[in-house]
């Protein structure tokens, strides 16, 4: 069998194998890989933990939906709010989504009035209202200036950085929602492992677990 990973985390390399927590395209291949990271990254969490992960997410997908709802508010408590892990979170909008890319457009817009990851929360949320209509009655929920708002959607003025985030999840081999990346950041660029797929909260847990005893 080969992997990507070094000889020092190959104990962790099969352990997700065996979990299916981290496969190649070949469905037997465990991969490391590495992305940069950015100054203005939407973070939650502290910047020295430890470890990072970084979610590709689909406003529209329900997957991205059942991580938001199951699994979590069980990561923040264990592992972000004790100063464990960084979370971070990137647009991965799929096109057969229509209201994938509008929405990704307002988290954007939202974050111009610090209301990142309130608006990120509401369009995560169930039965969330992507449509135009739906996208301003969160703004208004938010206390947000609407029309500046409007604005930037109508605008597609992040049109260009989330194109980029769809980029590097394709240069990473991530096709679909949510994906993650977790691993060590050193020197501004994240190493680590990718995950796909919406699973549940033990299986994140015992893989950072494991993560986190390795030096």
């Amino acid at each position: 069998m080969r992997t990507g990973v070094s000889a020092g985390r190959a104990g962790l390399a099969l352990l997700l194998l065996a979990a299916g927590l981290a496969a190649g395209a070949g469905g037997d291949t465990v991969r490391e890989v590495q992305m940069p990271l950015e100054s203005g990254e939407q973070t939650r969490g502290s910047a020295t933990a430890p470890l990072t992960m970084v979610e590709f997410t689909d406003y529209q997908c329900p997957y991205c939906r059942r991580f938001q709802a199951e699994v979590w508010p069980q990561l923040r408590r264990d592992y972000v709010d004790t100063g464990k892990l960084r979370f971070i979170v990137r647009d991965l909008p799929l096109a057969f989504h229509a209201g994938a890319m509008p929405a990704a457009q307002a988290a954007h817009c939202a974050a111009e009035q610090g209301k990142f990851w309130p608006m990120h929360d509401a369009l995560l949320a169930k039965g969330s209202d992507l449509s135009v209509k739906g996208l301003e009655q969160h703004a208004r929920a938010l206390g947000l200036d609407v029309q500046r708002f409007d604005n930037c959607v109508a605008a597609r003025k992040y049109a260009a950085a989330i194109e980029r985030n769809s980029a590097q999840a394709d240069a990473l081999g991530l096709r679909g929602t949510p994906a993650f990346v977790v691993g060590r950041v050193r020197d501004g660029q994240l190493t680590g492992l990718p995950i796909e797929g919406a699973l549940p909260y033990e299986d994140f847990n015992e893989f950072l677990r494991q993560l986190l005893a390795l030096k």
